[in-house]
């Protein structure tokens, strides 16, 4: 009896490593590949933080023209115009909208604390369902 037990034992763990590999990333101390966003909402993939912030198009303040930015540390140089702005520059021209990384689609994005940041703070792509945070989490004390 005892080693039908261990077969069935065996399948079981079988079964469980076949359920749990496809979200399983292999590289560092977090084995698997959920993102905080995953394991919340209904999003399939996501980032943190305004380094990863998806792409950005913005309007040029000179000629009105669409200015695409691809990550948040570019420069921000209108193609058909003189006009240049640095990175830090973002704030004070109006977003257009952002460009999902994963479908390029565009994306929904929204402020939760437009008081404290004069950025986007989130944004989802409908298509795909990619999202991102400018932070996960905040400090209750301050809200």
């Amino acid at each position: 009896m005892s080693g039908w037990l261990a077969v069935l034992l065996s399948k079981l763990v079988w079964i469980g490593k076949r359920v749990a590999a496809p979200l399983r990333r292999s590289d560092g101390p977090n084995k698997f590949r959920l993102s905080s966003m995953d394991t919340a909402t209904t999003t399939y993939d996501g980032d943190i933080g305004w380094a990863r912030r998806p792409p950005a198009t913005v309007e040029c303040p000179r000629c009105h023209s669409e200015i695409f930015q691809h990550n948040a540390r570019d420069s921000i140089d209108c193609p058909r115009c003189v006009g240049e702005y640095s990175h830090d520059e973002f704030a004070d021209l109006k977003l257009l909208y952002l460009t999902c990384p994963v479908c390029r689609s565009r994306m929904e994005h929204g402020q939760r604390h437009p008081e404290r940041f004069d950025i986007p703070e989130w944004a989802t792509c409908t298509d795909c369902r990619y999202h991102w945070e400018f932070e996960h989490s905040y400090d209750p004390g301050t809200d």
